[in-house]
C-alpha cells in the first residue's frame, strides 16, 4: 500500500476555508441569539430601545448576509479573503447600526466587533487587516458622534469609544501576529508530514523492486509485509498479511527457529520444489533490543543468482590461470601427440602399438578437459531470444539424429505446440546436444536400442514452462544424483566430468534451472525450467 501525498499548501489552505466556516456558523447563531433577545420579554427594551423597528431590520439583513457567506463559503464562489473582506465590511456596518439603534455605546454591543476585527487580523496574512481596525474605530466614534448630536449618548462616552477604538488595533496586531506564527508553525508541520510521506513512498517503493526478497514477521511468526521479490522468490502471487510463516514456507520456518536458537548459524540455501529458485536466507531483529517479542527481517535472496556471482568472480580468475596454463600444456601435449604418431607409424610390435594408442587416448582426454575449462571461463552472456520450443526441438533432433546417425524413431518429441520460452538459442543447443549426447554415452546399450524422449509442458504449481530429457538407460542413484552437477565428477573413465557442470552454469546463466528427477524404473530424466 501507498501513501497520497498532500502538498503543504493545500492543507493549509483547507484548514482556513473550514476556520472561515466556523466563523460563518458563529455569525448566524450570533444574528439568531440577536432576534431571540430582542423578541424576548425579559429582556424588554435591552436591544432596539430607541428604533426596534429599525434594529430588526438590519437583524433580519444580518440573519440574510449570514446565511449568504455560508453558501459562498459552501460553494467556494469566491477568493477566501474576497469573502472575508465582504464579511467583515458588512458586519461593521450592521453591528454599529444594531449599536446605534440599541442606545450607542452603553448598550455594548461594540464590543462584538472585537471578534471580527480579530477574525480579520486571523485570515488576512497582509497588513490589509489593520484597515478595518480603522474602520471599525471610525465607525464607533461616527456612531457616537451622531447619537450625541441626537441626544442619545452623553459626550463623556468619546473617551469609551477611543479605548474601544484602541483595543481593536491591539487584538488585530495581536491576531495577526499569533496566526502568522501560526500559519508558519502548520506550513512546517504539513511541510514535514509531506516530507515524512514522500520517505515512506520512496522507502516502500525501494522496498517492493529490490531485487532481495523482504519478509518482516512478528513475535507469532506471523507475516506482517512482504515484497514482490519475496512473493516471485516463494512462488506466491500475493501474500497475505498475517499468514503464517510455516504455512508460507515450512522450511523457511524451520530455518527460522534453527537461527532463534543459534543466531551465528550459517545458513546453506533452502531447496525449493516445483522449479522455484532456491533461496538464500538471512535474519535480523528489528528494534533496539534483540527481544523474543520483537519484530524479525527476513532477507531471502535467489541462491542461483548469488552461485552465478561467485562463479563470475571464480571464472574470470579461473579465466587468467586456464589461459596460461593451457598454453604451457598444450605445447608439450602436442609434441607427446605428435611423436606418438610418429612412433605408431613406425615397425613396432603390436604391445608397443598399444602402449601409443594409450598415449593418444590420454593426450586427447588431457586436451579434451582443456577446451572445457577454457569454455567454462570463456561464457559469455548472450540475449534470450524468444523460442518456440516445439518447432526449435523438431530442428534440433533433425540436426542430432544427422549427427549422430540415430534412426528418427529414437529420439521423439511430446511437445505442445504453445510453449514458447525466453533462452539463448546457441546455448540451448549446447545444453539439450550435451544431455542427449551422455544419454547415448552412458546407456550401457548397443547404439540401436538408445530411445530418447524430448517431453515439455507447465508446472501445474506456478504454471513454468519445462523440458524432459528421458533416456532409457540404468538411471542414477540416489547418492551419485547428489553430485552429479559437481565440476570433474564422472563414472566415465572417457569423460572430464565438466559436461553437466557446464550445461548448469548455461541454464542458470539464462536463469533457467535443471534438475534430475529420481525414476521408479530404469532410465534418467533431466528437467529443465524456463522463463517465458
Amino acid at each position: 500500500m501507498t501513501a497520497t501525498s498532500t502538498h503543504p499548501l493545500t492543507v493549509l489552505n483547507q484548514a482556513i476555508w473550514r476556520q472561515l466556516r466556523h466563523f460563518n456558523l458563529y455569525r448566524l447563531v450570533l444574528a439568531i441569539a440577536l432576534l431571540i433577545i430582542f423578541y424576548n420579554a425579559y429582556f424588554n427594551g435591552f436591544l432596539g430601545q430607541y428604533n426596534p423597528e429599525a434594529f430588526l431590520a438590519t437583524a433580519l439583513v444580518f440573519l440574510l448576509s449570514s446565511f449568504l457567506y455560508l453558501f459562498l463559503d459552501h460553494r467556494k464562489a469566491s477568493e477566501l479573503e474576497t469573502q472575508i473582506i465582504l464579511a467583515t465590511s458588512s458586519d461593521i456596518l450592521l453591528i454599529t447600526l444594531l449599536m446605534h439603534y440599541s442606545g450607542g455605546l452603553s448598550s455594548g454591543l461594540g464590543m462584538l466587533l472585537i471578534i471580527n476585527i480579530v477574525a480579520s487580523g486571523t485570515f488576512l496574512k497582509s497588513r490589509d487587516s489593520f484597515l478595518f481596525a480603522a474602520m471599525a474605530s471610525i465607525a464607533v466614534l461616527t456612531e457616537h458622534t451622531i447619537a450625541h448630536l441626537n441626544n442619545i449618548s452623553p459626550v463623556s462616552l468619546y473617551s469609551a469609544a477611543g479605548i474601544l477604538g484602541i483595543v481593536f488595533f491591539s487584538s488585530n496586531m495581536l491576531a495577526s501576529i499569533l496566526a502568522k506564527r501560526a500559519r508558519e508553525s502548520e506550513a512546517l508541520a504539513s511541510q514535514r508530514t509531506a516530507d515524512l510521506i514522500n520517505l515512506e513512498n520512496l522507502n516502500e517503493n525501494i522496498i517492493q523492486h529490490m531485487r532481495t526478497g523482504i519478509l518482516v514477521i512478528n513475535a507469532r511468526s506471523e507475516v506482517i509485509m512482504a515484497n514482490h521479490s519475496a512473493e516471485n522468490l516463494l512462488g506466491k502471487s500475493t501474500i497475505k498479511n498475517n499468514q503464517k510463516l510455516d504455512a508460507l514456507s515450512p522450511a523457511l520456518a524451520t530455518r527460522f527457529q534453527e537461527w532463534q536458537q543459534q543466531p551465528q548459524i550459517y545458513h546453506k540455501p533452502i531447496p525449493q520444489p516445483h522449479g522455484l529458485p532456491d533461496i538464500q536466507p538471512g535474519f535480523r531483529k528489528l528494534g533496539e533490543s534483540a527481544s523474543d517479542n520483537s519484530d524479525t527481517l527476513i532477507f531471502l535472496e535467489d541462491a542461483t543468482q548469488l552461485n552465478q556471482r561467485f562463479q563470475q568472480i571464480k571464472l574470470a580468475s579461473l579465466g587468467h590461470l586456464t589461459a596460461n596454463i593451457a598454453h604451457e600444456i598444450r605445447n608439450p601435449l602436442s609434441a607427446i601427440n605428435h611423436a606418438a604418431q610418429l612412433l605408431n607409424e613406425s615397425e613396432l610390435d603390436p604391445s608397443d602399438k598399444k602402449l601409443t594408442h594409450i598415449i593418444n587416448t590420454q593426450v586427447q582426454r588431457l586436451d579434451k578437459t582443456i577446451k572445457n575449462v577454457l569454455q567454462l571461463s570463456r561464457q559469455e552472456k548472450t540475449t534470450p531470444d524468444k523460442i518456440n520450443l516445439t518447432e526449435w526441438l523438431k530442428n534440433f533432433k533433425t540436426d542430432f539424429c544427422s549427427t549422430q546417425k540415430l534412426h528418427t524413431d529414437q529420439l521423439t518429441i511430446d511437445s505442445p505446440d504453445d510453449i514458447n520460452i525466453l533462452f539463448g538459442s546457441t546455448h540451448l543447443h549446447q545444453v539439450i546436444e550435451n544431455l542427449c549426447h551422455n544419454a547415448i554415452l552412458h546407456s550401457n546399450k548397443p547404439e540401436s536400442e538408445v530411445r530418447i524422449q524430448l517431453k515439455s509442458g507447465y508446472s501445474e504449481e506456478d504454471h513454468r514452462p519445462y523440458l524432459d530429457i528421458i533416456d532409457n538407460g540404468p538411471g542414477i542413484s540416489h547418492e551419485l544424483a547428489e553430485q552429479i552437477f559437481d565440476p570433474f565428477f564422472t563414472t566415465n573413465t572417457k569423460g572430464t566430468g565438466l559436461g553437466l557442470y557446464i550445461s548448469k552454469e548455461i541454464i542458470e546463466s539464462n536463469r533457467g534451472k535443471i534438475q534430475y528427477l529420481e525414476k521408479s524404473h530404469e532410465g534418467s530424466c533431466f528437467r529443465i525450467y524456463f522463463i517465458s
